[in-house]
């Protein structure tokens, strides 16, 4: 480059998923290349393939490769340079990570909706509001019997839910005849069943609100 005085340099390497980027910024904060103006690009392979059906009589080998991307490089209309991309890297780890979590969190819902199902079978048919509100979660984290349900007075269950809610229900007493009513309507369990199902919505209650608490921390 010094000796064909060179105005600047253009480096160029194929996107490799993760295995570019370390490369890619090691020459973009290499001293030399800096004082020489070197301006490094991460190409799409795709790009570089479909660039290449232009020497169709090309073997391939790595340095015909090189060879490829030089030219493309040479070819121009590269306007994102790792510079540029470096802005976006932080955010997109961000975003793939709540997206992760997300699914994360919809199969454990999914999950948790199925143990549900053993335990109180009529309760997505009769209660309108969501299981997965606060309250609601904790009266099931709690390992309250069907019987304990059924038998526990509308009003007492009315309190438990306005409080566990932070007065969020609009007609708590509703809800609450609304899941009395799913829970005599529900088959009963053996104790020995009943056990393992309750173990089991705890855990994944507790799965729930974890990867929650990683979403909002995401957020942030």
């Amino acid at each position: 480059a010094d000796k064909l005085s060179s105005s600047e340099i253009h480096i160029g390497l194929e996107a490799t998923s993760v295995f570019s980027w370390h490369p890619a910024m090691y020459m973009h904060e290499d001293p030399a290349l800096k004082e020489r103006k070197a301006k490094v690009f991460t190409i799409n392979p795709k790009l570089v393939s479909k660039f290449r059906e232009a020497y169709p009589d090309l073997d391939k080998t790595d340095r015909l490769d090189a060879w490829v991307i030089a030219d493309r490089l040479r070819f121009g209309r590269l306007t994102t340079t790792v510079v540029m991309q470096e802005q976006y890297v932080a955010l997109q780890r961000l975003t793939r990570m709540r997206f992760h979590l997300i699914h994360n969190l919809t199969r454990e819902k999914q999950y948790f909706l199925q143990n549900l199902f053993y335990k109180c079978n009529a309760f997505t048919t009769e209660v309108e509001s969501s299981v997965f509100g606060h309250a609601l979660m904790e009266m099931l984290s709690e390992k309250y019997s069907l019987d304990d349900i059924a038998t526990m007075d509308v009003a007492d269950l009315a309190d438990y839910l306005r409080d566990k809610g932070r007065n969020r229900f609009p007609d708590p007493e509703n809800v609450a005849r609304c899941i009395q009513k799913a829970a005599r309507a529900s088959y009963r369990l053996s104790k020995v069943v009943e056990d393992s199902i309750d173990l089991v919505l705890g855990t994944s209650i507790q799965s729930i609100r974890s990867i929650q608490a990683q979403l909002k921390d995401l957020d942030k």
